[in-house]
């Protein structure tokens, strides 16, 4: 019996081939079919077999539960067998046979209902072949095919209408070379699928739904898969499918695509590939290029660029779709970049009022004794001036002698002065003259830099207008002898260049909503009126940050108010602090000092980019 069962049932038919006409006369091969196929003999044979091949194979134990959803998929496929659909009770037998394998009465079921639907497409081939419909009858032997693989018969059909040199295979391979583009023209809508079979059929299904014709590689590798998919388009459930069965398709004509598995050798035999070169003018490195070039090897998965970094082009061979995206691509990346022209005002206002009045009264007094200061002068010739000055309280010029006036230099008897005593004890004091101050100054100085810089977007530009002072920070000095034996000394300062006046670095970045980021960094510098061990003092006024503004708005980036009063009050002590005479009294002095700083600063947009409005989607697996 064991012998028996492993024989391979075969079904031969002899059909003679003639180039005049399609199907061969006098063979009645239709109703040689149709008797096979109905005999009893035949399916008991056929149930025989698969009795033997389920014994040689135990069915593994099962629930209950599964024996009883099996035979109501087993009733429900009967049901649907004698409605005539019989794709879908071929669809409720294998469920059956997935809760119940090995059981005969399901494989029979099974076997029988694929030979009625083999047996179906044979007929609509071979009812297209007798008309000359050669392509259409490949489609329906084509889909017997996908139900029964292994059947020799329709691949016999197969082989009868195509010619020895394929030219379907041909015909696909010729129209995937051409230049022409082709566009797959799939019905629109939406479908559904419930599918559990091999590839073929899987592919062949979605085609028919949606009116595209699949042909299949020779070499494709079938898979068994469940497909369940609802309301998907063309697009979605090929590609779905696709990384089921790891496969790809590619169109041959609007209305027919290939299939084939999804490697190397297949995608470049199948697959449109494109070849296209890209001038890129606006990269000053090859850093740049190279980076381009990373940029479409990793995000769009170019395997085939090559660059030319002296001509300034990368050319790419990829399918079109990639290379359409390529080409946006750069298109956004290489468009010519924004250019910005920023307009720095800073404006300084100063103001110095000053105002004194009132009496500059005497506040030192130089005490001192008259006969000791004439002596002091006079010498040896003091004793006769000293007794007139006793005798009549007044003093002879012409009784001094003219030798002696030289040491009257810083005397305090050349200055007015006032005394009392008499005799040897007559004392002077000398006192400053009384003076009176009225006056008001007042000053006002407007300072404005006005500084416009144009930069790229993204790129920085510095801007500095002004002097180098050079401060001298060390001296080296140096002593020399010369022949003689005279020595003599020289010096050399070192110095260091200090900035002063304006300077302005800038990084602009455009936004596609109009708004211009900032990055400023902002230095006014100037020479101070203090010095310190000869070194001047350096004023600074710096500013650095980042700001975003519109285009054409004036911003105010940095403002300083310095504001100072001075009051000053000369006079004597107790007098000038009189109620009232505060004033009258004392010398006053008050001043108002007041600075102002403001810097504006309004970027304009000088050019824009082409692509204004963001981002977009530019590559898409469907057309």
């Amino acid at each position: 019996m064991h012998g028996f069962c492993s024989l391979k049932l075969l079904f031969h038919h002899k059909v003679k081939q003639s180039s005049a006409t399609f199907p061969p006369k006098n063979v009645p091969w239709e109703v040689q079919w149709d008797f096979l196929m109905r005999s009893p003999l035949v399916i008991l044979f056929l149930s025989a077999c698969l009795a033997c091949l389920a014994a040689e194979n135990p069915a593994p134990s099962v629930s209950k539960q599964a024996i009883k959803a099996a035979d109501k998929e087993f009733k429900h496929a009967v049901e649907l067998q004698e409605a005539g659909k019989i794709e879908d009770a071929l669809l409720s037998v294998a469920n059956a046979l997935q809760l119940v394998p090995g059981k005969v009465e399901y494989i029979t079921m099974r076997e029988m209902l694929r030979q009625q639907i083999v047996s179906s497409h044979l007929d609509q081939g071979n009812h297209l072949a007798e008309k000359g419909e050669t392509v259409a009858a490949a489609a329906q032997f084509g889909q017997a095919l996908s139900v029964d693989p292994n059947n020799s018969y329709v691949l016999q059909r197969l082989h009868d209408i195509a010619p020895p040199e394929d030219p379907e295979r041909q015909h696909a391979l010729q129209m995937l070379a051409s230049v022409d583009q082709i566009n797959l023209a799939p019905a629109p809508g939406k479908k559904s699928f419930h599918v559990q079979s091999d590839t073929r059929t899987l592919y062949t299904q979605i085609g028919a739904a949606f009116g595209i014709f699949m042909q299949f590689d020779q070499g494709l590798t079938t898979r068994m898969v469940r497909f369940d998919l609802d309301d998907v388009d063309f697009y979605t459930a090929t590609e779905i499918a696709g990384k089921l069965t790891k496969t790809f398709w590619a169109p041959v004509t609007s209305h027919e695509a290939m299939v084939a598995s999804d490697t190397a050798e297949m995608r470049r035999q199948y697959e449109r590939l494109v070849l296209r070169t890209f001038y890129v003018g606006n990269i000053s490195s090859q850093t740049d290029l190279n980076d381009l070039v990373n940029v479409l090897r990793v995000i769009l998965d170019i395997k085939l660029v090559n660059v030319e970094p002296t001509k300034n082009t990368i050319t790419v061979r990829a399918p079109r779709e990639q290379v359409e995206a390529a080409a946006t691509l750069l298109d956004n990346i290489m468009d010519a970049r924004p250019e910005i022209l920023l307009d720095v005002k800073e404006y300084e206002f100063d103001s110095d009022h000053l105002r004194q009045m009132g009496l500059n009264l005497p506040t030192d007094f130089q005490v001192f004794n008259i006969p000791s200061e004439i002596r002091k002068v006079l010498g040896a010739d003091a004793q006769p001036i000293i007794d007139q000055l006793n005798q009549t309280g007044t003093i002879d010029p012409t009784k001094i002698p003219p030798s002696a006036l030289s040491n009257l230099q810083g005397s305090p008897l050349l200055a007015p002065f006032i005394f009392f005593g008499k005799g040897l004890g007559l004392t002077g004091i000398t006192a400053n003259p009384i003076s009176g101050k009225l006056a008001m100054n007042s000053s006002f100085a407007t300072t404005l830099e006005h500084v416009t810089l144009r930069a790229i977007d993204g790129e920085s530009a510095t801007f500095r207008v002004g002097t180098k002072l050079p401060i001298v920070n060390s001296t080296f000095s140096a002593v020399a002898f010369s022949d003689k034996g005279a020595a003599s000394l020289g010096s050399t300062p070192q110095f260091q260049y200090e900035d002063l006046g304006l300077t302005l670095k800038t990084t602009p970045h455009y936004h596609s909503d109009g708004a211009v980021t900032l990055k400023l960094d902002l230095k006014i510098a100037g020479l101070g009126t203090q010095q310190f061990n000869s070194i001047p003092d350096i004023t600074t006024r710096s500013y650095e940050g980042s700001i975003t503004v519109v285009g054409g708005e004036p911003s105010v980036i940095m403002g300083a108010v310095s504001e100072q009063e001075l009051r000053s009050a000369t006079g004597l002590p107790l007098v000038s602090q009189l109620p009232g005479a505060h004033s009258a009294l004392s010398s006053n002095s008050k001043e108002r000092i007041h600075n102002e700083i403001l810097v504006v600063v309004t970027p304009y947009v000088v050019r824009k980019p082409f692509h204004d409005k963001g981002t977009s989607a530019i590559w898409s697996t469907h057309p």
